[in-house]
């Protein structure tokens, strides 16, 4: 091996001195659009590594979370999920989703979305290796270029860090796409080393109830479970279920659960986070009722907050509260970095230190009267109602 081969292999990690030559010929990398769910249950196995070996894996691009979401919400979506493989090994994926949406004045546009876009999932995005990078947004920008299909991509709630917005930039600006770049708000909570430090940092009312409520718990014979065994699970979700419901009809509103899908997405995708060891599932009981649960997930330091369920009937019990501060101190004592509320920033999750965070999303028109027209039309739209 030469000394450039040397050093442009310490550059590349995982990728041997035979691997990198390869790579350097057109061709080495072969790209793939995998259009049917056989296919795509198939990657698993390959997915799980190339997620463990990427910087920006989240649970929210892993198999297991959108395997989940394609099997509970197919309906009206064509598959278009894009695989590259180098030597035979999983290399990158842009898992996509070609649907047909239909804009404010009725026209009807081809928009390829992000498997997992909707109100449950943040921090999405592509799985690419870093040594493969510039190949393969070459690549999908020549396919986006000369694929019919779509006339918008869409790709919302990525994650800040994420490199994807200045590739996309690049593709847009040699192909001639209209780009536009969005923002959304999420609330995270930098966790400090002890959760007597995180008391500290709140404001003293605040800190008075959490003490007073974690008193409670303490002192009632309440349990606070952190663990739930794998024969246990289905009963936790069907209790959770039911609280989040009762919640929600309590103030006229249907609540998410009341949908078939989603109880299926979760019914998918909680045991298989369970299996793959990120799944957080915390509850409050008294005895046998349960009171209160937090559907959480973690990895790599971080505890993302997904759903949650209390009994609300007795406003003044504070039972959330209680467990999230419960949460909360099980987290530091575990040594968690952040405690992620996900999805929107508000008031009550700055009481509990939260800071505002970032999300970013993408619009993407080509070039043609449909894109332009999808990706204008609500510039448009907000002009005039600001006139």
């Amino acid at each position: 091996m030469s000394a450039h081969e040397a050093i442009v292999e310490s550059k590349h990690g995982s990728m041997t001195a035979a691997e990198l030559v390869a790579h350097r010929h057109s061709g080495s990398l072969a790209m793939a659009c995998i259009e049917d769910t056989a296919g795509f249950r198939a990657l698993q196995q390959d997915w799980q590594v190339l997620h463990r070996a990427c910087p920006d894996a989240t649970p929210f691009n892993s198999w297991e979370w959108l395997f989940s979401w394609w099997q509970a919400y197919p309906a009206l979506k064509r598959l278009r999920l894009l695989t590259w493989k180098l030597n035979g090994r999983l290399v990158a994926v842009a898992p996509l989703y070609l649907t047909s949406e239909k804009t404010a004045i009725g026209t009807q546009t081809g928009v390829l979305r992000l498997l997992g876009d909707s109100s449950d999932s943040d921090y999405l995005g592509f799985l690419i290796r870093p040594e493969v990078v510039s190949t393969v947004m070459e690549q999908l920008g020549n396919w986006l270029a000369t694929d019919q299909a779509w006339d918008a991509l869409v790709l919302r709630e990525l994650p800040k860090k994420t490199l994807l917005p200045h590739a996309l930039r690049e593709i847009a600006d040699f192909h001639g796409f209209l780009l536009r770049t969005e923002y959304g708000l999420c609330g995270v909570v930098d966790l400090p080393r002890t959760f007597e430090d995180f008391l500290r940092s709140r404001q003293p009312r605040f800190r008075t109830k959490l003490r007073s409520l974690l008193k409670k718990l303490d002192e009632s014979g309440f349990t606070f479970e952190a663990d739930c065994a794998p024969g246990e699970l289905r009963r936790r979700l069907r209790s959770l279920f039911a609280l989040h419901q009762r919640r929600w009809e309590q103030v006229g509103e249907p609540g998410v659960f009341g949908q078939a899908a989603k109880r299926m997405f979760y019914a998918h995708f909680v045991p298989r986070f369970a299996r793959s060891g990120w799944l957080r599932l915390f509850s409050l009981r008294d005895g046998d009722t349960y009171l209160a649960h937090q559907l959480c997930f973690g990895t790599r330091g971080v505890t993302y907050l997904l759903q949650e369920g209390f009994d609300a009937s007795i406003p003044s019990a504070g039972y959330g509260q209680m467990l999230r501060a419960a949460v909360i101190r099980y987290l530091t004592a575990h040594g968690e970095n952040q405690y992620d509320f996900l999805g929107g920033f508000s008031r009550h999750k700055a009481d509990w230190g939260a800071r505002a965070g970032k999300s970013v999303h993408l619009v993407i028109g080509r070039p043609g009267w449909r894109g332009s027209l999808y990706f204008k039309l609500p510039l448009w739209l907000e002009q005039a109602v600001g006139a």
